[in-house]
């Protein structure tokens, strides 16, 4: 499993004039999870910082598998990348930007020799125009802010077993902790990592302010054993990445497994609803497959995540199997889903025949 990277400290050094504000944005999650500790140190002079001033943002990164890759970002958008010949732990670099007038929020992001994103360490900073020191604020975000939060793994949680090349589908479910309602441009965008998928992009569905949206990515796992991390993250219609990234982590096992301790455990499968007519749909759910080195579902369902679901629409009544196997350990599970034809419609009425007598 990939070691998160950590940040040790990101200096900003001025040369000419000064700063006139600096806020440090709250910590981030790493890789495993955890929160990031990134010291942020800013050293000014009396006078704010100017359009124009040669910003130099110093950084020092560390990881065991080494670090290849170091970006400045200003504003979500890279200005300068520096890629080593070999890798180095630590690393001790430092960027140069020209500053432009208003508010700007620094990110550096490090890569290691995996691909892995370390824990991005960021600042904001202020610049105030040369002609109009008290233009400040050009650039500053208005109307609304952008911010997410990550809240659940839907399918797939970090460190689910996938068969090599199985496909699967990733769902987060991501929170819009921001005050911009998310619609049209907005996008969960790939940022480092395996990507496991055929696109690096996912539009963002209409969310407001304080819901929740389901973000879902179909991938397939790779086909060479080993653990495996793909990193994604929000960015916005204006090309800005915000919010809390989100991960998936799967392990591909090799060809057997060498010890099965136990026979795999089905923590639950069921379908809803149990009864549908011809033409409607039914969902069927399955919880962790534990100690299990693939688990798969009949009836051209084949291999799944666990725990995970699946929707499903039969022509006639039908019982899903799921069957858990390690080496030669299986378990099964089954449920049914009675699917029963309409009742037919009543007849009509029989015609009322009035005699009408004669005078």
């Amino acid at each position: 499993m990939n070691k998160s990277m950590r940040f040790l400290s990101i200096l900003l050094i001025a040369f000419g004039l000064g700063m006139t504000a600096c806020t440090v944005t709250p910590a981030a999650i790493n890789s495993s999870g955890s929160e990031m500790k990134t010291a942020v140190v800013i050293t000014s002079p009396a006078a704010p910082f100017r359009e124009g001033d040669d910003i130099t943002v110093q950084s020092v990164s560390s990881d065991p598998a080494g670090i290849v890759r170091v970006e400045l970002l200003v504003d979500g958008n890279i200005v300068r990348t520096d890629s080593l010949p070999t890798p180095q732990v630590p690393l001790t670099i430092i960027q140069t930007w020209k500053a432009t007038v208003g508010t700007h929020v620094i990110t550096i992001r490090g890569t290691n020799t995996r691909g892995a994103i370390n824990d991005l360490a960021t600042v904001s900073l202020t610049i105030a125009s040369r002609t109009n020191p008290t233009a400040t604020a050009t650039r500053a975000p208005v109307g609304c802010v952008n911010n997410s939060a990550f809240v659940a793994d839907v399918t797939v949680p970090d460190g689910s077993v996938i068969a090599p090349g199985q496909t699967f589908n990733k769902i987060w479910r991501v929170r819009n902790t921001g005050t911009c309602t998310w619609g049209p441009g907005d996008e969960l965008v790939f940022i480092g990592g395996e990507l496991m998928t055929s696109v690096n992009t996912l539009a963002t569905p209409a969310t407001a302010p304080g819901a929740t949206a389901d973000l879902l990515v179909a991938m397939t796992a790779p086909t060479a054993p080993g653990n495996y991390l793909g990193n994604w993250r929000m960015k916005s219609k204006a090309g800005t990445f915000f919010g809390t990234p989100v991960k998936v982590l799967i392990n591909v096992p090799g060809q057997a497994v060498p010890n099965c301790p136990f026979t795999p455990l089905i923590e639950s499968f069921t379908v809803s609803p149990s009864t549908i007519k011809p033409g409607e749909s039914a969902t069927l759910s399955w919880g962790f497959v534990k100690g299990a080195e693939i688990a798969e579902i009949d009836n051209d369902i084949g291999g799944v995540a666990t725990p995970g679901s699946v929707t499903v629409s039969p022509s006639t009544t039908t019982t899903y199997t799921i069957t858990g196997t390690c080496g030669s350990k299986v378990n099964k599970a089954q449920v049914t889903l009675n699917v029963v034809a309409p009742s037919p419609p009543p007849p009509p009425p029989s015609p009322t025949v009035t005699n009408t007598p004669k005078p």
